[in-house]
């Protein structure tokens, strides 16, 4: 039907291609929009930096901008209250692991920062990571570092928590993920199920700047650093500055 109607108003492929993203409604619009920019995107990467790009991840990356997107248009008439919300600390018997990931074209890293219920610092994970698709897949394994070094070191009942909306929702949705990160979320899903108590929640990035310093500084690292004692001054201020 939708193809019938374009064709009998449509004296071009401009003409229908208008037709088309009447009829499809906005979300469609934006879809192409996004894809294009992708394609047009890629297309640089291949001519001056000689990076081949990959079709799939194009439609992914299209998709999960878009998701992220319409979350935050849909709930900007609550953002005020939520922009003004200081950093919770848990109750007396659970810790809270804040993740952050960076990436860039250049180097990508995950950070994670461990503290107690009254705020302060109990330890620190900064981690370079050589294998980075895009930011998607970067904050995607930085919920997967915290869990394994929740594992590591004996940490059973917390809140884990980033600012990545898209990889949060994922993370707590029963649907199967099929996208390019699917394994890393069911492979996140499954390690939740190994602990006594975790709770996966999204933060603002305003909420989240001590894991987001520790992330910026793995960049530098050429493996992991962990820290128990002598923490990043940077950090700790910034983790002081949640309590004020």
């Amino acid at each position: 039907m939708l193809k019938a109607v374009c064709k009998l108003v449509a004296s071009s492929f401009k003409d229908w291609f208008d037709c088309f993203l009447k009829l499809r409604g906005k979300k469609t619009t934006a879809l192409i929009a996004v894809i294009m920019w992708m394609i047009w995107r890629c297309r640089n990467q291949k001519i001056f930096e000689d990076k081949d790009g990959v079709a799939k991840q194009v439609g992914e990356f299209a998709k999960a901008f878009l998701h992220e997107f319409w979350n935050i248009h849909n709930t900007k008439g609550t953002r005020r209250s939520i922009e003004y919300h200081k950093w919770v600390a848990p109750a007396e018997h659970l810790l809270k692991l804040n993740v952050d990931g960076a990436f860039s074209e250049a180097a990508a890293g995950v950070g994670v920062v461990v503290r107690n219920h009254l705020g302060q610092v109990e330890a620190i994970l900064a981690t370079r990571v050589t294998t980075a698709l895009n930011a998607e897949h970067v904050e995607c394994l930085a919920f997967l570092s915290a869990l394994e070094f929740a594992r590591d070191f004996g940490i059973t009942h917390f809140l884990l928590e980033g600012d990545a909306l898209n990889i949060v929702e994922r993370i707590n949705s029963n649907e199967p993920d099929l996208s390019l990160i699917g394994n890393i979320v069911h492979g996140i899903r499954s390690l939740l199920a190994t602990f006594d108590f975790v709770k996966v929640n999204y933060v603002r990035r305003t909420n989240n700047v001590p894991a987001h310093i520790v992330s910026k500084m793995s960049l530098s690292l050429e493996g992991s650093r962990v820290w128990f004692v002598d923490f990043p001054k940077a950090v700790t201020d910034a983790a002081l500055q949640d309590l004020t």
